[in-house]
């Protein structure tokens, strides 16, 4: 099992978080169904026992931004311990997922008891809190051709699987899904999608999901000079 969420590399100065944890209440999602969001906030904290999770910030215009996609044996929703009446974030079933879960209320009593368990919560939350501030640079630094890079090499870190031939296979993730985290629209995604197939950095389909070849699309980080698609994408 993870030492928590967001963690990309096993870390054994983490505190095992899960082993600290009772079982919890199971409950099942099919996918696009919303886990909890601004108009329906949650006061529970979630473990993913199967499937993937989604994890958006929802803007004031009701654009949704992807944080980040939770795997089996992670934990999310730690907002609820804000304990306010509307928050941003929302959590949407990428597939069908099998989701455990503790009543805030249950939380607290068992920090109370297990000071391990607080310990290990506050680890994954200065892990996230570190994954969030390298994107806020790369935000920052980066073209659009970069951030995807960079994003679909921390996917295939996350959410990969090693071939024979050194690729990584990954999950069907649409060009809406990607354009949502990098911060653009769906058709300047589509555009360097199709530069980075032509340039072998990778092969996609709808049925086999994304193969990534990382030392090729590595060398896109690399890169000193870029020049945009088109006026509209950087």
């Amino acid at each position: 099992m993870a030492a928590g969420a967001m963690a990309t590399e096993p870390n054994d100065r983490l505190e095992d978080v899960l082993s600290q944890l009772p079982v919890g209440g199971a409950a099942d999602y099919a996918k696009a169904e919303i886990v909890y969001g601004p108009n329906r906030p949650s006061n529970r904290i979630y473990l993913v026992v199967s499937g993937k999770v989604g994890l958006s910030q929802i803007g004031e215009n009701g654009d949704a931004v992807l944080l980040d996609v939770v795997r089996p044996d992670e934990l999310f929703g730690e907002s609820a311990f804000l304990d306010v009446q509307r928050r941003p974030d929302q959590a949407e079933a990428l597939e069908k997922s099998k989701l455990m879960s503790w009543a805030i209320p249950d939380m607290e009593a068992l920090v109370m008891k297990r000071p391990r368990l607080a310990v290990a919560l506050l680890q994954v939350m200065a892990q996230r809190n570190a994954d969030f501030a390298q994107r806020i640079e790369s935000f920052s630094l980066d073209t659009i051709e970069r951030r995807l890079a960079r994003s679909l090499i921390r996917f295939s870190e996350r959410l990969g699987a090693p071939e024979e031939n050194g690729a990584v296979r990954m999950m069907p993730f649409t060009h809406e899904m990607l354009s949502r985290h990098v911060g653009t629209s769906r058709e300047v995604i589509t555009q360097y999608m199709t530069r980075f197939r032509r340039q072998g950095h990778l092969s996609y389909s709808r049925q086999g999901g994304i193969v990534l070849y990382l030392d090729s699309l590595k060398t896109v980080l690399g890169k000193k000079e870029w020049f945009p698609l088109t006026a509209t994408g950087s």
